[in-house]
């Protein structure tokens, strides 16, 4: 009898032994690099390999790096050499404090400005080499993909299926719409992807409905009675760019804003109840920051963190959206999952 139950433990110890032993070989720790148009995040976290689902988070960062503005200016389609040394003095940095936790990889993707700038192949290969690091630069239907990947994975909620979300992503050039329908049996991404964005709506601002240039003028605050203009233009943008099926899915399904716009200048500027917000929540802090100035405007984004309100606040008019649920995520826990 004795016998019986040492082995019964014996082999209770063993299999314990066991799965602490499969849970730490199914755990990576890895690093993801998002290099966007205005802001370039890196994160290490642990991730479980075997049922791909993220851990601890061991470091996080961001950093303002203004490709965009760069390439606005540029006359020439290339991003210069100032901006890409700040670029790859900031990226460096930040690439040394991720070492620290020993990743086993650190990746990442380039987004819209890259795709845009003439250069932008040889300025990423460059970081790459330097940096020692493999940054991909991505289409926007990737962008779009990886993006809803991330959302789903910080929402945490299994509950969840892809076809009860539409992501939002707005960034510095570029914004994506993602949801996921069965057609013909087939679970088919519906994307939006649009070039109207944070950083293209504040230049086009300055350049067309001030008239200045953008060489010499980089805000356009205080926007002032221009408001009411920029907010139609966007609601008008809205209408007749965004697919149907996005539409719909838009009035219907849960919305999830992610991404730079959404997790911070919004977050920041709205401070929402339970992550929450609606277009009178907007309307209701635009209607005060429109007549203030960069000086009265806290924070780097302050250049647009007003046209950001704007923007968000006419997509949700024109596309009937009744709430946004902001998810603390970029393309960062999508990369690390990959």
């Amino acid at each position: 009898m004795m016998n019986k139950w040492m082995n019964t433990v014996t082999a209770l110890l063993c299999l314990g032994f066991a799965m602490q032993a499969s849970a730490k070989n199914c755990t990576e720790v890895r690093a993801g690099i998002d290099m966007g148009s205005g802001t370039t995040k890196i994160q290490v976290s642990e991730v479980n390999v075997c049922n791909r689902t993220l851990g601890k988070v061991l470091f996080s960062q961001e950093r303002p790096i203004g490709f965009n503005e760069d390439l606005a200016e540029s006359g020439n389609t290339q991003l210069s050499p100032a901006i890409q040394q700040q670029g790859m003095t900031t990226l460096k940095a930040l690439v040394s404090q991720a070492e620290k936790f020993h990743p086993k990889r650190i990746t990442g993707v380039a987004t819209a400005v890259f795709r845009a700038a003439s250069n932008g192949q040889q300025v990423i290969r460059q970081f790459n080499q330097q940096a020692h690091v493999t940054i991909r630069i991505i289409t926007q239907k990737q962008e779009a993909e990886l993006g809803f990947i991330s959302a789903k994975a910080a929402l945490n909620d299994p509950k969840l299926k892809d076809s009860d979300l539409l992501v939002w992503d707005i960034g510095g050039g570029s914004m994506q719409m993602t949801t996921y329908d069965r057609i013909d049996g087939f679970k088919t991404p519906e994307i939006y992807e649009g070039k109207l964005a944070s950083v293209s709506l504040k230049d086009m601002v300055i350049e067309v409905m001030m008239n200045k240039n953008l060489t010499q003028v980089n805000s356009p605050n205080p926007i002032g009675s221009l408001a009411g203009e920029i907010l139609r233009f966007v609601n008008f943008y809205a209408r007749t760019h965004v697919p149907a099926e996005i539409k719909q899915a838009a009035k219907s399904r849960k919305v999830v804003g992610i991404g730079g716009v959404h997790g911070y200048s919004i977050k920041e500027q709205l401070h929402p109840l339970n992550n929450q917000y609606t277009a009178a929540d907007l309307d209701r802090v635009a209607q005060v920051k429109i007549n203030q100035t960069d000086a009265q405007l806290p924070g780097d984004y302050r250049a647009t963190d007003v046209t950001n309100l704007l923007l968000v606040e006419g997509f949700m008019q024109a596309l009937g959206i009744p709430q946004v649920t902001l998810v603390k995520a970029n393309l960062i826990q999508g990369i690390l999952l990959k």
